[in-house]
């Protein structure tokens, strides 16, 4: 049995090597595209990724989720990302991509995404689905990069109802709960694009100069509000 596993070993070592060397001889811009373009293409889960990947997942993107995934041998993985921003609950956002290591790829600044091909999705690099409506990450004009990412800067406090796109709601008690809610309905539903909504009154909150600031809310439009003031906070304190 030793000597069976013994033989196999250096065709082991040839396949990391090749594939490390391939990975390295390639810049974040071929990698994703070759990613996007590979024909073989396996379905994985959440927790199938690196721990560099779900890491920065978790710290980077945390107004985002996982909604599918797929890795592409000897490449990368190409995950497809939902929205938990509360005003584009549950709407695609931007795909992001991963090396073998977990290390995130990054556009260069100024790429033309025309030049890729659709996704898997049917979702066009201009940004647009196929029926040309924009997705979340137009509304937000977010360019690639990490620097440009929005974060909530309130946070919501449970539980919640959410009205789901059929008009049905579900009462959930955490974060965690109202992202699996979403991620079930929406793979359930796969072809509708409209957002849920969150069923108010609300309360929310914030900490702001180590002050746990709450407010409650009555309306989507008071909760922009809201956000404008909030936002602002954060933007004076990143200048000062």
């Amino acid at each position: 049995m030793k000597n069976s596993i013994l033989k196999y070993l250096p065709l082991l070592f040839i396949f990391l090597f090749t594939a490390c060397e391939f990975e390295d001889v390639m810049s974040d811009d071929e990698l994703i595209d070759a990613i996007i373009n590979a024909e073989e293409k396996v379905q994985i889960l959440e927790y199938d990724l690196p721990i560099d990947a779900k890491n920065t997942m978790s710290s980077d993107i945390p107004d985002d989720f996982f909604d599918k995934g797929n890795l592409a041998s000897q490449l990368g993985y190409q995950i497809n990302m939902r929205s938990f921003d509360f005003f584009f609950l549950g709407v695609k956002s931007d795909d992001i991509f991963f090396d073998l290591s977990g290390r995130e790829l990054f556009r260069t600044e100024g790429y033309n995404k025309n030049d890729d091909k659709k996704d898997d999705d049917g979702k066009d690099d201009d940004g647009k689905d196929d029926d040309g409506k924009d997705d979340k990450s137009d509304k937000d004009g977010k360019k690639d990069g990490k620097k440009d990412r929005k974060k909530n800067c309130f946070y919501l406090e449970y539980p919640v109802s959410l009205e789901l796109p059929d008009g049905s709601s579900i009462k959930v008690n955490d974060k965690k709960e109202a992202i699996e809610s979403l991620k079930k309905w929406y793979n359930q539903n796969p072809d509708v694009k409209e957002k849920a909504n969150l069923v108010f009154p609300i309360s929310i909150y914030w900490v702001e100069k180590k002050e746990k600031i709450k407010y409650d809310v009555e309306s989507e439009i008071e909760m922009k509000e809201l956000f404008s003031k909030c936002k602002g906070s954060k933007d004076k304190e990143k200048k000062d």
